[in-house]
């Protein structure tokens, strides 16, 4: 079994209207069980909804994201925290990146720290945000 930290950007592209047929693929081929996302992802869904001007969509989306169908019901058991051993990977990755002259976002960095802690393989669309992790990308796999 392997188990699978979702980026913020997989669940982004999950909710599009029309969402890559190769991540919605991919996503209706897991169980359930071996998909998590980091409390970050959920901060970081929160930002962007709320950064929204008030509109239909802002408040579709606090709808969604509040609902039955939002991260929080959908994941309920599988959210994953920046504990005190992700918070010790995360300045390792950040040391690594210094140290070999890339830089990496400390954002990236707390969902790789928090896939690395929990034994999850990392899914993105964004795969050199991830560089030297071994992200797994369903967009590129097609």
């Amino acid at each position: 079994m392997t188990r699978y930290l979702l980026d913020t950007n997989i669940l982004s592209e999950a909710t599009k209207p029309t969402p890559s047929p190769a991540v919605a693929a991919w996503l209706t081929a897991q169980s359930d069980a071996d998909l998590f996302i980091a409390t970050l992802t959920l901060g970081e869904l929160k930002r962007g909804i709320l950064a929204l001007p008030a509109s239909r969509k802002r408040t579709e989306l606090e709808h969604w994201f509040d609902g039955p169908i939002g991260p929080q019901s959908l994941f309920a058991g599988r959210i994953l925290p920046f504990d005190t051993q992700a918070s010790l990977t995360w300045a390792t990755l950040m040391a690594d990146g210094r140290s070999t002259g890339q830089p990496r976002s400390p954002l990236d960095m707390v969902i790789a720290a928090t896939a690395i802690t929990n034994g999850c393989t990392i899914v993105t669309l964004n795969d050199r945000d991830f560089r030297g992790l071994a992200p797994f990308n369903p967009g590129a796999a097609a």
